[in-house]
């Protein structure tokens, strides 16, 4: 117990000394002098936000129907991740949403822990697989920020055969996932890694947005480079759910496209408001379902 809450400690101090560094690198004229409008941006970011969500929702439907034949619609599970994400971003470190999602399926599905905690197993496996797959398209790309010279190093035709080289070895998703007790065909993982690729375009989507409201001109496919290994960042247990490291990894890479920290801070500030919002309407709806 005490190594855990040491662990927690640190972890907590290791996420806000993050922020208050960004913090001291930003031009707080930059967020004051932020034009009207970003509300429309922020109001149409929060919706993409939750088409993602709900992409997501669909996907552990299937995964659910799949290995525990058991039905759940899509709007509940939908609602379990918008539980998860108020978790996620007020209570980061005492509940996550996979544990929300566990607890869901225990407690209003009559899914034993063992196998609910299986399927998020079989849940995360697969969006890192798909994590994988979206930073190959972006070697296909090759839309590197200056100073991260991946040509000189790896050739390019293996570059760009990288996306489908990863495709080709789905079968070791398959084969780890077995290892788990998740018998599963090489056809549904190939199924359920392309629904994760799609949810994980909201966030990209959500970044450019925000990009060309501040004014730049960084190319899409830029952010398909960016955002995974802000997520793969975020996933490390360095940080509180990912609190500071999430901001600091994608103001990082975007600098190193040119952009003044000030602004790249600003977008990542502005994408993190905006899962605020959303995690809000979470909360609603787990004060209305207790």
């Amino acid at each position: 117990m005490k190594n855990i809450n040491i662990k927690l400690i640190l972890k907590i101090i290791f996420s806000f000394s993050l922020l208050i560094f960004l913090f001291l690198k930003l031009d707080i004229s930059v967020l004051l002098n932020l034009d009207k409008t970003v509300f429309i941006y922020i109001f149409i970011a929060c919706l993409i936000t939750c088409v993602s969500l709900f992409i997501m929702s669909y996907r552990y439907h299937l995964i659910v129907l799949y290995f525990l034949k058991k039905s759940i619609n899509s709007i509940v599970i939908f609602k379990y991740y918008l539980i998860g994400m108020f978790f996620n971003i007020f209570l980061p470190g005492a509940i996550g949403g996979d544990a929300v999602r566990i607890k869901k399926l225990v407690s209003n599905h009559g899914v034993n822990y063992k196998n609910s905690a299986a399927v998020t197993l079989g849940e995360r496996l697969t969006g890192l697989y798909g994590l994988l797959v979206l930073l190959s398209i972006s070697f296909f790309f090759q839309n590197f920020p200056s100073g991260f010279n991946l040509q000189s190093y790896v050739p390019n035709v293996i570059l760009k055969a990288s996306p489908f080289v990863l495709i080709l070895m789905l079968p070791i998703l398959t084969l780890v996932l077995n290892r788990f007790k998740l018998k599963v065909t090489n056809l549904f993982a190939f199924k359920t890694v392309l629904v994760i690729l799609l949810a994980q375009m909201g966030d990209i989507l959500i970044a450019y947005l925000f990009s060309n409201f501040l004014g730049l001109d960084i190319p899409f496919v830029s952010y398909i480079f960016i955002m995974p290994i802000v997520y793969i960042g975020t996933v490390l247990p360095i940080s509180l759910g990912g609190l500071g490291v999430r901001e600091g990894v994608f103001s990082g890479l975007l600098t190193l496209y040119g952009v003044d920290a000030s602004i790249a801070i600003t977008i990542s500030l502005l994408m993190y408001f905006t899962k605020i919002i959303v995690g809000l309407v979470g909360y609603v709806i787990y004060l209305k379902d207790k």
